[in-house]
């Protein structure tokens, strides 16, 4: 088995997620950018309701949300995983526990990369946490690509764009990879709110800068 596993090594190298260097996963240079604090904002349009993250996005963080996203990658599934674990331990500190609802990709997003993969992360937070897991959030028509867009466009753009499946009891926790406006998170929170569904606060891996 030992063989095997070095002879891999020397086929298949490990290369760190954020510089391509040769050795680990992600190197400690790397590492540096993905390390574990806790911010705190909120969103910046009604619903208002508290948004907890665990690391600064930069361009480190961009790559191993890529690998993610577009490779399923397992070492970057793992890494964003225990930002959540951080960010959610925090939440649940000051707000309470809750059912745990995932920010669903779009659908002819999810069939490209063969996953949705945000409710795949939020499965393994809830068996960490043992918190309940709803699969509650579905989109309800096409949507422009919000790249280009402006924190006012990105709103316009999602506005009305979901729709909860079904009234559950008790206060919804968010969960998503990365939060720029807060667009997407407070689409979700009207959503389930509609529904009857209390938003006690949403939990992201990442957090960028938010736009203008």
């Amino acid at each position: 088995m030992r063989s095997i596993r070095s002879l891999q090594e020397i086929i298949f190298p490990n290369r760190c997620l954020g510089c391509s260097a040769l050795g680990l996963e992600i190197c400690s240079s790397c590492r540096g950018n993905w390390h574990p604090h806790i911010y705190r904002t909120f969103s910046s349009w009604q619903p208002h309701f508290p948004i907890y993250s665990a690391v600064s996005y930069s361009a480190i963080a961009g790559k191993i949300l890529l690998a993610a996203k577009e490779n399923s990658l397992k070492v970057a599934d793992e890494l964003i995983l225990q930002a959540l674990k951080h960010s959610l331990r925090s939440c649940i500190q000051e707000r309470g526990i809750g059912f745990l609802v995932p920010i669903p990709s779009r659908k002819s997003v999810a069939r490209k990369r063969g996953r949705q993969f945000i409710n795949e992360l939020t499965l393994s937070l809830s068996q960490n946490s043992h918190l309940a897991y709803y699969e509650n959030l579905t989109h309800i028509r096409k949507v422009q690509d919000q790249s280009s867009l402006d924190a006012k466009g990105r709103y316009a753009n999602l506005d009305g764009s979901m729709r909860s499946l079904r009234y559950l009891s008790g206060r919804a926790i968010l969960i998503d990879d990365l939060v720029t406006t807060g667009a997407t998170l407070s689409e979700a929170a009207r959503a389930l709110r509609i529904q009857g569904i209390e938003v006690a606060a949403a939990v992201t891996a990442c957090v960028a800068e938010p736009l203008r």
